[in-house]
């Protein structure tokens, strides 16, 4: 039986090795990058770099908007579903490169 979209989804962003020490080092940067950073704007520079490919499509909006609360909480929704795509993204490939070449058809 094959696996209902949200669980494949879920399955596929949470449950293999690539995707979790993504997500697991994107959560440790407050740890990482504390000592050497004395500004919140300078932080943000590095989540924003890890979550690079998706993130600056996603901080689009946040240009615009300014220094309210409601940007703020933007901000750090849209780096948090960035690094969920990345992570997404990173399962789609380690089950793309997991695949046998005879079950993709490619025998030799």
């Amino acid at each position: 039986m094959r696996d209902s979209r949200p669980h494949a989804v879920a399955r596929l962003t949470f449950a293999n090795p690539l995707s979790l020490g993504y997500l697991a080092f994107v959560a440790s940067l407050p740890l990482l990058v504390s000592p050497w950073t004395e500004g919140r704007a300078f932080a943000d520079l590095w989540y924003a770099l890890a979550t690079a490919p998706s993130s600056p499509v996603l901080l689009l909006p946040d240009l615009l908007t300014g220094l309210s609360g409601w940007a703020t909480a933007y901000h750090y929704t849209a780096l948090a579903l960035s690094a969920l795509i990345n992570a997404f993204l990173l399962g789609l490939a380690h089950r793309a490169l997991r695949r046998s070449p005879a079950r993709r058809g490619l025998t030799a």
